[in-house]
């Protein structure tokens, strides 16, 4: 009876501790590349280009900004959220709302920093609206569009 109990427990632990991948719309999966012309980056500088990698553990993330400087990180989902990559007093939460939207926050401490509302359109094509709250000014909106390597 030890043993029955003790395998409930251990399932049940792992049910808990799946990874939010499992609950996504497997499309997400794969390379994107971000459109800067159809994107809006609230008046901000427009990268040269982004591209982001989707896989069964998460995600890689890189972006060349306006000026050459390239930014990496990655995240993975396997259990919960962990950052790689980021300043070490930031964490991570991601919510599949639908199979096909994500949602993916992240804090400084206590506070967020951002929030990311990633959604697989119908026409194929990822948007992303992004609420940034920077450390030193104003909140603004950036909404992305990223488009699967190759075209639709």
């Amino acid at each position: 009876m030890k043993s029955l109990t003790l395998v409930v427990v251990i399932t049940l632990g792992l049910t808990a501790a799946k990874g939010v991948a499992q609950d996504m719309d497997p499309t997400l999966q794969g390379f994107w590349t971000l459109n800067v012309e159809k994107s809006d980056f609230a008046g901000r500088p427009k990268p040269k280009m982004g591209f982001v990698n989707w896989g069964e553990h998460g995600w890689t993330f890189g972006i060349v900004s306006a000026d050459g400087r390239l930014y990496a990180d990655a995240v993975s989902t396997d259990v919960g959220c962990t950052l790689i990559g980021v300043f070490p007093n930031y964490s991570c939460e991601v919510e599949a709302i639908t199979p096909r939207h994500v949602r993916f926050t992240v804090k400084q401490g206590s506070t967020i920093r951002r929030i990311r509302d990633i959604e697989l359109r119908r026409d194929g094509f990822i948007q992303t609206i992004h609420r940034v709250i920077p450390p030193g000014g104003a909140p603004y909106i950036e909404k992305t569009i990223w488009e699967r390597q190759g075209g639709k």
